[in-house]
């Protein structure tokens, strides 16, 4: 059913129905509903609220739901257990939602997907969990000590599996702040063009549009948009000024350190976000080869580079773990940017970590081994290799670096205090190892090394 896009409840439970029955990505779906361009402000940060909770908050709301529900909820029909989710969700999350609306809403979305019987059936669903429960906080979780992973998978609505390694890791003080935060919205960030405008002109025209903004932590190319992100998104003049990035994923840049001139390769390039950084970087002098293994997203490589103004990026569609039987080059600095498990970045994608499985990270680790090995060879004297990923587990971090250490004695580690901005960012011998951590630093979990290739 193709829905009428005013009414911001419909547009977020047309979202969740495509995530959470058809496989589709959140922040894609919801750059579509935005793109109709017919909603406010306040209805945009509404529909964004209402998808990505209760889509983060899957697991949690049908285990709320079972205890009023007789049948399994496989067997309802898609649209009207999820109407019962999103239903449940205002009722346990959002306050200022009063029970009423939540319930009256939701039996207006009922409406439209089945009969009486249908309707009679949400409304006393969802009626009998606000006459039981007033917030997420009057349930009885089980107990954090005699069953922690439980507890914390159901209350902050993460994967038992993925809880239980942390809690390994990190204990669990630490796991439930990590929880939080993945649970938290995003914040809206932005690093500024200065290939084509400074900071502080950037800084004014904001401050001119009623944009209310801080500063980076430790960045000070991105800015933090805390009001009226939507009001700089519609502005097309202002797109090339800015692309969004996060404060760690830029620092990645910082780290990379690019001179201007300079022959690069970044071998997982898409959506081009960090290769357009390290062209900023540059000043635009020098040569980018750009690599992607999709030919859809090489378009978006081309896209932000026109954006931003970009002429030095040359986006090549190809398999890194092939690179060193097609490329001719050797590189003043290789950045591998690595496809990862994301389990650093979980608060930007709702449905991320509902995907994820212990079997996942083998195989993708084993995929940054094969891009690692299939670059490396094209690395110059001299100079270096940046290693990134947007993930907290080991496999992919510091595994991976003992496993080049290992394999490549050529490459040494190279101490990142002249990289990044603050020690407090910094792990590992001699501050080797950047690694933010969503508990610790208040970002998302990014990890990166450098090495350097000394024969």
């Amino acid at each position: 059913m193709k829905f009428e896009r005013q009414n911001p409840r419909e547009a977020a439970l047309d979202i969740i129905i495509k995530v959470i029955e058809k496989g589709a990505y959140t922040n894609i779906e919801v750059f579509k509903s935005y793109g109709s361009g017919c909603y406010s402000e306040l209805d945009r940060r509404f529909i964004l609220e209402l998808a990505y909770g209760t889509i983060k908050r899957w697991n949690t709301l049908d285990w709320v739901l079972e205890k009023f529900v007789s049948k399994p909820l496989n067997k309802l029909q898609p649209a009207v257990k999820n109407i019962l989710r999103m239903g449940a969700y205002q009722l346990l999350y959002m306050d200022r939602v009063p029970a009423s609306a939540a319930c009256n809403e939701s039996v207006k979305l009922a409406k439209k997907f089945g009969n009486k019987g249908t309707v009679k059936f949400v409304n006393a669903v969802l009626r009998n969990i606000s006459r039981k429960y007033r917030s997420i906080n009057d349930l009885d979780f089980p107990s954090i000590t005699l069953d922690p992973v439980s507890h914390m998978s159901l209350k902050y609505s993460h994967p038992e599996w993925l809880v239980q390694r942390w809690i390994e890791r990190y204990g669990i003080d630490d796991t439930i702040k990590l929880c939080k935060y993945n649970n938290k919205p995003p914040e809206h960030s932005v690093r500024i063009n200065t290939y084509l405008t400074k900071v502080e002109e950037f800084k004014s025209l904001l401050t001119q549009e009623g944009i209310d903004f801080k500063n980076g932590k430790y960045c000070g190319e991105i800015l933090i948009i805390e009001k009226n992100f939507g009001r700089l998104e519609i502005r097309e003049d202002l797109k090339k000024f800015y692309i969004p990035q996060s404060e760690p994923s830029a620092l990645i840049g910082c780290i990379a350190g690019p001179a201007a001139g300079s022959m690069i390769l970044d071998t997982c390039a898409a959506p081009g976000i960090k290769a357009t950084h390290l062209a900023q970087i540059m000043g635009n002098k020098g040569r980018i080869i750009a690599l992607d293994i999709h030919r859809h997203r090489i378009e978006l490589i081309k896209k932000n580079c026109q954006r931003l103004g970009i002429t030095c990026i040359e986006p090549h569609l190809m398999d890194a773990r092939n690179a060193k039987d097609h490329l001719k080059e050797k590189f003043d600095l290789i950045l591998v940017d690595a496809p990862c498990s994301g389990t650093g970045v979980l608060n930007r994608r709702a449905d991320a970590r509902w995907r994820k499985s212990p079997e996942e990270i083998k195989k993708v680790a084993q995929l940054q081994k094969e891009i690692l090995s299939g670059v490396i060879p094209l690395l110059k004297p001299g100079a270096p290799l940046v290693y990134s990923t947007c993930s907290l587990e080991p496999e992919e971090n510091q595994m991976q670096v003992d496993w080049v250490l290992n394999n490549y004695p050529e490459l040494k580690q190279q101490n990142l205090k002249n990289f990044v901005p603050s020690e407090d960012l910094l792990w590992g011998e001699k501050g080797k190892v950047f690694h933010s951590l969503p508990h610790l630093h208040d970002l998302d979990g990014f990890f990166a090394v450098r090495f350097v290739k000394i024969v």
